[in-house]
């Protein structure tokens, strides 16, 4: 069923209401005569009765146009409660993006301390053959671990000697003197940094060139 469009059906009853020929306004009468009181007798007792019995058309013309009022009031709450909804869902859509996103970086932040100390270890250069092939299977596990992190959008913060410093991505500890890389720049690499996607979880922990 098609819908009822409130204000083509107001200019539709007021072109039957021309063709009827029923006034748009009563007149009230300016030539009767007046009684000695000031009043008008009976022609003004007669208007009165007829301002309080309207023709029929009158009176559901006025009904008609309380309709297109009250049509048009609720056509403008639905729009309202409809824009709402649509808030509510991309808030919602966005809210579950981004704990599906960042959900994991309480584990991840937990997890990237132990690999550092495992990458610690596999720097290392035992002398005794027994421990070499310890650290052999320890690399074997950090390199599984590293794949899962990567699998999850967790990745070391890559960082180079010599690097311009960012108060983004690395904490400086302590500034050095040196002439191996201009005033400034990062001299030493502390401890590793991760990002989890574009969000850093750990800074890079740096020494930085005395100026």
């Amino acid at each position: 069923m098609e819908k009822i469009d409130a204000k083509k059906l107001q200019k539709l009853f007021h072109a039957i209401k021309k063709e009827l020929g029923v006034d748009e306004k009563a007149k009230a009468p300016t030539d009767a005569a007046q009684t000695p009181d000031g009043s008008n007798g009976p022609e003004q007792a007669k208007n009165a009765s007829d301002q309080k019995h309207q023709p029929p058309i009158v009176e559901l013309e006025q009904m008609v146009d309380q309709l297109v009022s009250e049509v048009n009031a609720l056509e403008e709450k639905r729009l309202m409660a409809v824009a709402d909804s649509h808030d509510t869902v991309r808030r919602f859509q966005n809210e579950s993006q981004q704990i599906k996103k960042y959900g994991g970086e309480r584990l991840a932040s937990e997890i990237i301390g132990p690999i550092d100390t495992f990458r610690k270890v596999l720097e290392t250069s035992p002398d005794d053959p027994q421990i070499k092939n310890y650290l052999i299977g320890f690399e074997m596990i950090v390199n599984q671990i590293d794949q899962a992190l990567n699998n999850s959008g967790v990745q070391i913060i890559q960082t180079k000697i010599g690097d311009d410093f960012s108060p983004i991505l690395h904490n400086a500890i302590e500034e050095v003197a040196t002439d191996k890389v201009a005033p400034g720049k990062i001299c030493a690499i502390v401890s590793n940094g991760y990002k989890l996607h574009d969000r850093v979880i750990k800074h890079t922990v740096v020494k930085v060139a005395k100026a």
